[in-house]
């Protein structure tokens, strides 16, 4: 049987708590983690935990073992589920996929992959639908709400029209969860929103991978409320071009001026081949340790509109941005910017890496924090560094040789080597993140660039 009681406080702790790297930045929103577990832990205290269970094969009753299981996500009694209750889901021996969509409207669970022998295979929630897709796959209305797998990409959810996960509430958190494939709805993909829709406090993000979402991860923040969110050892990317050149954005910020809004990203993978790495237009966001991966406009975009404010801090990070054709700058042509601001930004990039594309950021503009290593790059370059240094990556030769269309294919960047060789005057500089191959399965286009990127 699953772990009961005391042992399942124990497996929820080391699944929230102990695997998660915690910057010195972060210390504030863990604490209010912290504050939140401790109010959740003390609630179990009061009513021991209990495994309820989600399987096809169930008889799909009481839901108190394997035997009388629910049949789905979507045929769980509520009225059942108590705080502090385990929502156990069947994965089977090879993967188990449920056609479904759930709405979680208690508190204080933990909704979890089966680690049991014969049950353990991945946990896959599909939208895939007669006519058209299911809106969205897991909507989370309680707070104190835990979703999580006993390994990477455990549970995995694709092929929503409009969004993978919604979470607007608080203290809630996603671990090992891979969400993949937004699809809009028919006929022409329209109303997609992203992979997470997420608002609220304490919300934490943590080893998920988005992939082929349009926006990976969406804020819409709550009005009047704190929103904070954390997003830990994530990747965000593409495995195609999209259609009519959309290829989404990995974190798009709040849209709404005067938001409550602050995003912590740490040691995450910022594409290949999104639209944007970070678009944000509103509140703070502050990124860390973080290895941005060639984005199709910008790796980084802060671009508040009139009577709007956004802070931005990126420390510790590389930035790596295919070298720029001749051509890119017209019109027509992808901008292919490293950076890219307006008059109104607060941005600071400190000790990072920053590897080709265009800085586009106005020329009176200071966002240079210090200890930046630049090089390839065009555009405004003393905004960034007082001159351009070769970091000397690991695999220079290889990044270097990327200066086409044709010779551009994403996929090999999430298995190149980003570390610099010693004495390198980069030494100390940009992301830990030297593969992201070490971290999850390469991913990526694996052709050059089309010349026309249409649509159906």
């Amino acid at each position: 049987m699953e772990a009961q009681g005391c042992l399942g406080r124990q497996l929820l702790w080391r699944i929230i708590v102990k695997s998660i790297s915690i910057p010195k930045f972060a210390t504030q929103a863990m604490l209010g983690l912290s504050v939140a577990l401790t109010a959740h832990f003390a609630t179990i205290q009061d009513v021991a935990a209990r495994n309820l269970y989600v399987s096809p094969t169930g008889s799909g009753t009481t839901g108190e073992n394997w035997k009388t299981a629910w049949q789905d996500p979507s045929k769980i009694d509520w009225t059942k589920v108590a705080s502090g209750d385990h929502i156990v889901i069947d994965g089977g021996t090879a993967g188990v996929t449920y056609n479904t969509s759930v709405t979680v409207p208690v508190s204080n669970i933990v909704i979890r992959q089966s680690s049991a022998a014969g049950h353990s295979g991945q946990v896959i929630f599909s939208g895939l639908k007669q006519g058209s897709p299911l809106a969205t796959g897991v909507k989370v209305t309680g707070s104190n709400v835990h979703l999580v797998a006993v390994r990477r990409s455990g549970i995995k959810l694709e092929f929503y029209g409009a969004e993978g996960v919604n979470i607007q509430t608080n203290g809630n958190s996603l671990r090992n969860v891979e969400i993949s494939r937004i699809t809009g709805f028919p006929p022409y993909a329209q109303g997609k929103k992203g992979g997470v829709v997420f608002g609220g406090s304490n919300n934490h993000f943590i080893n998920c991978d988005f992939r082929d979402c349009g926006i990976s991860a969406l804020e819409l923040p709550v009005a009047g409320a704190n929103n904070l969110s954390v997003f830990n050892n994530c990747t965000f990317g593409s495995n195609s071009y999209g259609f009519w050149s959309n290829n989404g954005t990995a974190i798009q910020g709040a849209r709404t001026a005067g938001a409550q809004s602050t995003i912590y990203a740490h040691s995450c993978v910022f594409g290949p081949y999104v639209d944007y790495g970070i678009d944000i237009a509103n509140g703070n966001a502050r990124v860390t340790n973080s290895l941005f991966l060639s984005a199709r406009v910008s790796n980084v975009k802060v671009a508040p509109p009139a009577g709007s404010s956004a802070t931005v801090t990126v420390a510790n990070s590389t930035l790596y941005e295919k070298k720029i054709d001749p051509m890119v700058h017209i019109a027509t042509a992808t901008p292919e910017y490293t950076v890219s601001t307006n008059a109104n930004a607060k941005l600071r990039l400190t000790n990072s890496i920053i590897w080709g594309g265009f800085v586009d950021v106005p020329a009176a503009q200071k966002i240079n924090g210090g200890g930046n290593v630049q090089f390839a790059v065009s555009g405004n370059t003393v905004a960034l560094a007082p001159s351009l240094v070769d970091p000397q990556f690991v695999d220079s030769k290889t990044l270097s040789a990327m200066v086409s269309p044709i010779a551009f294919i994403p996929r090999p960047l999430t298995s190149s080597d980003f570390s610099v060789v010693p004495g390198s005057p980069a030494v100390g500089k940009g992301s830990s993140i030297a593969n992201v191959a070490n971290i999850c399965a390469p991913y990526g286009p694996t052709t050059g660039l089309p010349t026309a990127v249409g649509g159906p």
